[in-house]
Formats: C-alpha cells, structure tokens, sequence
C-alpha cells in the first residue's frame, strides 16, 4: 500500500491542468513585474508616429523603461495623445506600478471615452488589482458603447469563464475572434476554452526486480452544464512482471465541480474500486480553488481512502499559486497524511502522519503547449512485516521528479505527454527507483 505516491503525480497531471485552466483562462495575458523605472533612452524618431512604433517594440522587447522614455517623449508635444497614454499605462501596468498605470488610463479614457482597446487594457488592469467589480463595471460601459468591440467581447468571454459558463464563454471567445482573425491574445483564448472533453490515458510504472510493474488505462469524459462540470470514467490497472501471475484491479471515478463565485470552484469526487487488490476500494477527494488577490489563489482539498483490508487513508492537500511574468504559473502544494491500520489478531492499531511538498513551474510556450516541471519531497507510510509476523508502519523518504506537456495539436483535440522519476529509501533497505511514462490524448467540443 504506496500511501501518497500515486495521490502527489497529479500535481503534474489532471488537477494542475485544470487549474491552469481555470487561472490562466481568465487572467490578463501578462502577469506584473516590479519595474518603474524611466531610463535615459534617447528616441532617435523624428515624429509621432516613428516613436510610437518605437515605443511598442520596446515595450513587447521587455525594454520597459526604455519604452517609458519614448512615451513621455511623444506626451510632452501632446499630452492628450491617445496612443502614447496607452502604451505608457500599459508598459506601467507591467511594470507592477498600478496607481500610476490606473491615472494614465483614467486620463486617455476621459480624453478618448470610445476607445475600446484602452478601456480593454484598463480592465486587465483593474483584474490584476483585485477589483473585479470595478473591472466588469469598466466593461459594461464600454460595451454599452460598443458591443461589436473584438477586445471587449473577448474580455465579456473570460468573465463567463471565470463564473463558470463555459457555453456562453466560447460563444463569445468565437465571436471576439471573427472580429479580430489576426489577434493572437484572442485566438488563444478560443483554443483554451470548451465545454466538454473526452481523454484517454495510458501510464507505465516500471519497479526494480521483485516488485511487479503496473500498467493502467483510463478513460474519462468531462461536460459542462451551465455551472457545473460532471466528470466519469473508468480505469483498468494491470499488475505484471517479477515471474509471478498477473492481476487486475478498475477504478471508476466520477465527480461533479460547481462554480459558486467569480473565480472559485468546489468539487467532489468518488472512486469506487471492483476489485481492488492494491487499490483503494472506495477513495473520496472534496477540494476547492479559490482566488485571493491579484495573481494569487489558492487551492485546498481532502482525500480518504479505505482498502480491502481496513487500513485508511486520510490526506491533506493545501496549495498556492501565482500568475508570474512571461506565461509562467508557480504552484506549491503540501501533503499532510495520516495512515491507519486497524486491530486484527495479536495486531494492534496503528496511525502515522507523514508530510511532504512540492513545486510545479508550467509555461505556457505558445498559445497551445504548455510545459511543466515538477518536484515533490517527503515521506510515504507503507506497512512492512516484522520478524514476529506483525504489520509495522514505516516511513520511506521519496523524491518525485515530474515533466509535463499539453500539446494543442488542433483546437479539437490535443495530447498530454508525462515522464516521472521516484527515488525511494525506507530506513532499513536500499533506496530503490521508479520510473513512469504516460501518454494521454483528448477531444474537446
């Protein structure tokens, strides 16, 4: 009975991905970085229109206080312009220096009340701070001016799924694209959002000599109903190798995930497994995402496991992660465990708490792959037989190494590709490696 093993890889798998899904659907495509500095930059442009071009070249270089230079350059011969105030607020806004970028945005859109890219870019900015009701009642207005907009349409479809309407969501994400073909922020968002996805799932776990390797396929349908999202599938495990017969256990999980609030998600899934040899034969997980400030949130979930055998499982699975610059995601998660074995015989009851944490760094490379890299240290609790014939718990020290990739192949369909490494010594023997391979392709409508 691996205790936390197979519970800690789903940071590298399907709760990550829809986490990132959830986050990253719906946060503005830049995440903020501490930079207000003006430099000494000296625009070599000659008229308005040049430093602009200059100016937005630097700012999509990185070069923000280069950028910022030009900007001021162009708003010191005309300090209305629309254009400049925009580039400025937004290099501002990147930078991390939000009441400053908050005036100059206020200030280009009391100048130029219609523009909607302007007021698009003014309620990112507004998401970033924390201030949704501001950001949906900046948006409102500007679509009252202008409904057709292809930024603010797409800014309507990222509301929708951020409150879990994932239908309207990618209706309007289409009609946000149609408007606007070219627009690469807003062909991402349509390839991100849908409304339902079927995946299947081979993975391979390879022991050392005398343990058997273990392989699994599962298959898994995910739909969403206004602001639910049901979940159900089955998975076939097959114990085989180490000159000894082959068994099978199924798993046949089925959730159901409800978005209560802006921005907040609650599920709860059941695992009911027939038959379970070195499974659990019922696992329960309750869990919850849920934003805090800005490029914060945070997740919080609870698992228990029973077997055949009465030994359970209880774990505690808390985490935080954060929108970082260049379409990185930083997620920590901890594991607490309490594993118990029940009286049986001259066996006495028996419970141990082990630990462990962990970090997952994903980038989004393009507007469909997304890389992940993972790392997770700590302690499983496994019962070893003693001299006298009696279950013992001990703790092992593990190390779990993770890569991840999703590959949008098409709009419609994509794989997910996964490698896995674990290092685990128990206090008494030899440390020991696993290695696990996985692949995974899926369908979306």
């Amino acid at each position: 009975m691996v205790v936390a093993r197979n519970f800690r890889r789903q940071l590298g798998g399907l709760p990550a991905a829809m986490c990132v899904a959830v986050v990253m659907g719906c946060w503005p495509g830049r995440a903020y970085a501490m930079d207000c500095s003006v430099s000494a930059y000296t625009t070599t442009s000659r008229t308005r229109d040049r430093a602009i071009l200059e100016g937005g070249g630097l700012a999509s270089g990185g070069r923000w206080a280069d950028a910022r230079a030009v900007y001021l350059w162009v708003l010191a011969r005309n300090e209305n312009d629309a254009e400049a105030l925009f580039g400025l607020a937004r290099v501002d806004a990147w930078g991390g220096c939000w009441s400053l970028s908050e005036s100059e945005y206020r200030a280009a859109l009391a100048a130029h009340p219609n523009d909607a890219d302007v007021r698009a870019g003014y309620v990112d900015l507004l998401i970033w701070r924390g201030r949704i009701a501001d950001a949906q009642r900046a948006l409102e207005e500007g679509l009252a001016i202008d409904p057709q907009s292809p930024q603010l349409v797409g800014k309507a479809a990222k509301f929708a799924a951020w409150r879990g309407d994932a239908s309207l969501a990618v209706a309007l994400a289409a009609a946000a694209e149609r408007g606007a073909p070219e627009d690469r922020e807003l062909r991402a968002m349509a390839d991100r959002f849908f409304v339902g996805e079927a995946r299947v799932i081979t993975h391979l776990d390879v022991y050392p000599p005398g343990r058997q390797n273990v392989y699994a396929t599962t298959a898994q349908v995910l739909q969403r109903i206004g602001r639910f999202e049901l979940t159900g599938g089955a998975q076939l495990l097959d114990h085989f190798g180490n000159g000894t017969s082959s068994f099978l256990d199924a798993r046949y999980p089925f959730g159901v995930a409800y978005h209560p609030a802006l921005g907040m998600m609650v599920g709860l899934e059941l695992t009911p497994g027939a038959p379970a040899n070195a499974i659990p034969h019922f696992a329960l997980r309750a869990w919850s995402l849920f934003p805090i400030a800005g490029p914060l949130d945070a997740s919080l979930a609870y698992s228990f496991w029973e077997f055949d055998g009465g030994e359970s499982v209880s774990i505690f699975n808390p985490g935080v992660g954060i929108a970082l610059p260049g379409n990185l995601r930083l997620d920590l998660r901890s594991w607490v465990s309490a594993v118990r074995l029940p009286p049986s015989g001259l066996q006495t009851a028996q419970t141990k708490v082990v630990a462990a944490a962990g970090l997952q760094l994903t980038w989004s490379v393009t507007r469909r792959i997304d890389l992940s890299l993972a790392y997770t240290y700590g302690a499983e609790a496994d019962p070893s037989q003693t001299v006298a014939g009696s279950l013992q718990l001990q703790a092992s020290e593990s190390h779990i190494a993770t890569a991840f990739a999703d590959i949008l192949l098409h709009r419609h369909f994509g794989v997910r590709p996964l490698a896995m490494v674990e290092r685990l010594a128990g206090p008494s023997a030899a440390a020991l490696w696993i290695e696990a391979c996985e692949l995974g392709g899926y369908a979306r409508w």
